[in-house]
């Protein structure tokens, strides 16, 4: 029963506290170890001239082969008895065949460990698992700079020596029995039920999920930033949804790419005001509700008879992942920010403090490396994230000399930061000031 430690310990002392997919050489200490223990018999070899003692499992070198006689010299004595066969005898032995036979079931439990899913091993072991229904595994990912992703044009801006980071976490869906042993061993990596990050979605669906809510990120930090350096920069025209309830009074009836213009005539351009024009109404009610598609610009009068909410009992449409719709006021000048391939909101903060740095004279950060995780709200409040333990180890790989998380994460940082300082903020303020007690400039009145 120890074999399996012993392999996982040699995979992780030779590869790192995360070895992927390594295959099936990695049994080679099991291999190498039955080598040297199988008898290989006495008697003597041939080595480089030299005679070698085989005794056990060592061979060591004797004294040099005297000349050989002539060939066409008869041998002193007539012929020599033939050799006698030794070195093959432990391969038709008992024990022989014992040791092949280990190997070989020591070989196939190290594949099923390295590629086996997590998933049948938690449904064949007793009790209850966070893999027996899938599991996803979050893992340090990378802190990127984020200075050369702002994009401006018409105003005047301010490369900062320093930078801002923003932490991203790895996801590992294809979990092995080796990555769910090897993950109760590193504090840096978290096992969390498929269903907690994904929900119903497909990867598809949540790819699409996180490319829309980094969207929405980038736009409300922009605004965000512009507001607080005093530029009117944001309209509210409507909201937005991720998706239908299903079996709800819309499902059917309307798609995600619809905006909620209106209901009965009442103006909705934020998700408050959707709210209080539904408090107006009553459950069982036919309500006329105006959409815009986002894509096509069409628009259209949807009647859906309103449901109770299952919370409150009150009356609801059924869509859900609301948020309001901004649209940038028309401005002289113009400010992007390019996100690549990175989804979610979590990089709301860090993208609004680095418009702030290179849109205002001075050195935000001080000139030191800086990271930054949450996601942005209009207002200028901080939201909480995920796998902020992962992005900590991403920080402190990074150089990072401070590392600025929503209040409620702030243990968590800390837990796996190292000597890296984190602080946990509520708002754009704190974060601000945070920054200003490590030796940054302030911003509000320096717009170039």
């Amino acid at each position: 029963m120890g074999a399996i430690p012993a392999l996982v310990r040699f995979a992780r002392g030779s590869f790192g506290p995360r070895p992927r997919r390594l295959g099936l050489w990695a049994a080679s200490p099991v291999v190498g170890a039955v080598a040297m223990a199988v008898p290989w018999g006495s008697g003597a070899a041939c080595v480089n001239g030299a005679r070698a003692k085989t005794t056990g499992r060592f061979a060591t070198l004797a004294s040099p082969l005297p000349t050989s006689p002539a060939p066409d010299s008869p041998p002193p004595g007539g012929l020599p008895p033939p050799p006698t066969p030794t070195g093959r005898r432990w391969f038709s032995s008992g024990l022989g065949l014992t040791l092949i036979g280990v190997v070989v079931v020591l070989a196939g439990l190290a594949a099923g460990v390295y590629f086996a899913p997590a998933q049948w091993a938690g449904r064949l072991l007793p009790g209850d698992s966070v893999v027996d229904e899938g599991a996803v595994a979050f893992l340090p990912g990378t802190a990127i700079a984020t200075s050369g992703r702002v994009e401006a044009e018409g105003i005047d801006v301010f490369d900062p020596e320093g930078e801002i980071l923003l932490l991203t976490v790895a996801i590992d869906s294809d979990l092995t029995v080796l990555d769910w042993i090897m993950s109760s061993f590193d504090g840096a990596v978290d096992l969390r039920t498929r269903a907690s990050v994904y929900g119903d979605r497909t990867d598809t669906e949540q790819r699409e999920h996180n490319r829309h809510l980094m969207d929405s990120s980038k736009d409300v930090a922009t605004i965000v930033a512009l507001e607080h350096l005093g530029v009117h920069a944001a309209d509210f025209t409507g909201v937005l949804f991720f998706e239908t309830v299903p079996g709800g009074p819309a499902d059917g009836l309307l798609e995600p790419a619809d905006v909620i213009l209106s209901i009965d005539g009442r103006p909705v351009t934020t998700v408050d005001s959707l709210r209080a024009v539904l408090a107006q109404l009553e459950s069982g009610a036919v309500a006329v509700v105006t959409v815009e598609n986002s894509e096509t610009e069409e628009l259209r009068d949807v009647e859906i008879t309103l449901g109770a909410h299952p919370d409150n009992g009150g009356p609801f449409i059924g869509v859900s992942g609301v948020t309001d719709r901004v649209r940038r006021s028309p401005l002289p000048f113009d400010v992007d920010i390019s996100s690549g391939a990175i989804g979610g909101p979590s990089a709301g903060l860090a993208f609004t403090l680095v418009v702030l740095d290179v849109l205002s004279r001075g050195e935000l950060t001080g000139g030191q490396r800086v990271a930054a995780t949450g996601s942005i709200r209009l207002d200028g409040s901080v939201g909480d994230v995920g796998g902020v333990a992962q992005k900590a180890v991403a920080a402190r790989n990074a150089g990072a000399r401070l590392i600025i998380v929503p209040e409620a994460s702030a243990d968590e940082a800390r837990s796996n930061s190292g000597e890296v300082p984190v602080v946990g903020v509520a708002n754009l303020e704190d974060a601000l000031q945070a920054l200003a007690d490590v030796g940054g400039d302030p911003v509000g009145r320096l717009l170039g």
